[in-house]
């Protein structure tokens, strides 16, 4: 891993911990303040139930206590089967006037006390409350009832005991501790595994894009040395030339014979320089194109008459296949440029007494030209290539035709600066077409 991909994997840590944390800290509190106001809820209703459960029992002892001056026996069953079973989370004791536990439901807490509040009550309430911790932490609250006897007489009133009903409370601080503990390691995990994946991402992106930079300095270097070659050659011609023409006087036939071998060479430089402008031109994603209206079968008609008498020359058939008119929208010089390069290799590559057919159609919304010939044919290995720059099928036979293996790269970057496709079918011996495909 280099420093780069370090640096990026440093920053997206950083990056989706700060958003864990922020999570995990909203969800945390969302989970508290909801539990907190459910709890509140609970615990107004079961004071409710609390208060109920220890005023009964209270008052069916008080009554005990007046008839047989005793506590029921069999107390501890009583207070299970006839309040503990109505509501098993409500357990119920009972304790005597100095506080001692007199009996207790089944479900009731061990060492659960009475509460402080009803043992300091000097003139007794109807009911006192108390929150009291139990044994394995959890909070309890506690109701307390009175049980009294002589109310209302001259003996006075006078305590028995107490009649207690408790019930566990929602936990919702160890609630909140568990959730928060299972979200961390969630959360932890998940960025974990978000970081293991963005790490493998990584290092695949960077291996494709080491791959993709190879190639393209591979094909850099191609270009740079056939750019070269194709320079350095006409220049070697040139100045062989002069070379030639400075050695010893010569007749004016021999000079003029050089200069115009070197003018041929300058326009061959010329016309290089002016396709490597515009290849150039294409790759820094600047337009090559300008459309308006404009009429296809009528570019057709342009281009098949500036090759006809070439055609003538070779002793080749050029026909033409075009409506009378469609109108389209595109840079008709270089429509003119795309067509033209197609046919001339066309003518370059077809034999006298075969044909070369140039058709213009619109079929589907697609307006498609079709450049055909019967000539010599591309051998397979050389179709994947046959749009790259400077490649050429026979670089003997480009060379004394004038190419320099950019014509094709150039049309198809001006087919593409238009959004249309091109493509090649061949057959050695038979002919190939190339078709131009281009959206309405």
């Amino acid at each position: 891993m280099n420093r780069d991909e370090r640096r990026l994997l440093l920053y997206f840590a950083l990056l989706v911990s700060a958003l864990l944390v922020a999570t995990g800290v909203i969800l945390r509190g969302w989970v508290a303040r909801t539990l907190d106001a459910d709890a509140k809820v609970q615990i107004a209703f079961l004071d409710l139930a609390l208060r109920d459960r220890s005023r009964y029992l209270g008052e069916t002892l008080a009554e005990q206590w007046e008839n047989k001056k005793q506590w029921p026996d069999e107390l501890a069953d009583i207070l299970t089967r006839n309040h503990a079973d109505y509501n098993r989370d409500i357990s119920m004791q009972v304790f005597d006037a100095e506080g001692r536990l007199v009996a207790a439901s089944a479900n009731a807490l061990r060492d659960t006390p009475l509460a402080p509040a009803a043992r300091r009550a000097e003139s007794w309430p109807s009911w006192v409350s108390h929150d009291f911790a139990g044994a394995d932490g959890r909070p309890m609250r506690l109701v307390t009832y009175p049980i009294l006897t002589g109310r209302g007489t001259a003996a006075g009133v006078k305590l028995h005991g107490h009649s207690q009903a408790g019930l566990l409370l929602p936990d919702t601080a160890r609630a909140v501790s568990r959730f928060t503990w299972v979200m961390t390691a969630a959360l932890a995990g998940f960025g974990v595994l978000f970081l293991v994946a963005l790490r493998a991402a990584v290092s695949a992106a960077a291996h494709r894009l080491q791959r993709e930079s190879q190639t393209l300095q591979a094909a850099q270097h191609r270009f740079i040395g056939d750019a070269a070659h194709e320079l350095g050659t006409p220049l070697a011609i040139l100045r062989g030339e002069m070379d030639i023409a400075l050695r010893r006087a010569r007749p004016a036939e021999d000079y003029r014979a050089a200069l115009v071998s070197c003018r041929e060479e300058i326009e061959r430089l010329s016309r290089l320089s002016e396709n490597l402008l515009a290849l150039a031109t294409a790759d820094a994603g600047h337009s090559l194109v300008h459309r308006a209206p404009c009429d296809a079968a009528a570019l057709a008609r342009t281009v098949h008459g500036r090759f006809a008498r070439v055609a003538t020359e070779k002793a080749v058939t050029f026909t033409l296949a075009a409506p009378d008119a469609l109108p389209w929208r595109a840079d008709a010089l270089a429509l003119e440029q795309i067509l033209g390069n197609l046919v001339s290799n066309a003518l370059r590559h077809t034999p006298a007494g075969e044909s070369v057919a140039l058709t213009v159609e619109k079929a589907d919304g697609v307006l498609v030209f079709r450049v055909t010939d019967t000539g010599e044919g591309i051998p397979p290995a050389h179709l994947p290539r046959l749009f790259d720059r400077f490649h050429r099928v026979d670089k003997a036979r480009s060379r004394t035709a004038g190419g320099a293996g950019l014509g094709l790269a150039i049309v198809k970057t001006l087919v593409e600066a238009h959004g249309g496709q091109i493509g090649v079918t061949s057959e050695l011996g038979k002919g190939s077409t190339f078709s131009c495909r281009f959206p309405d």
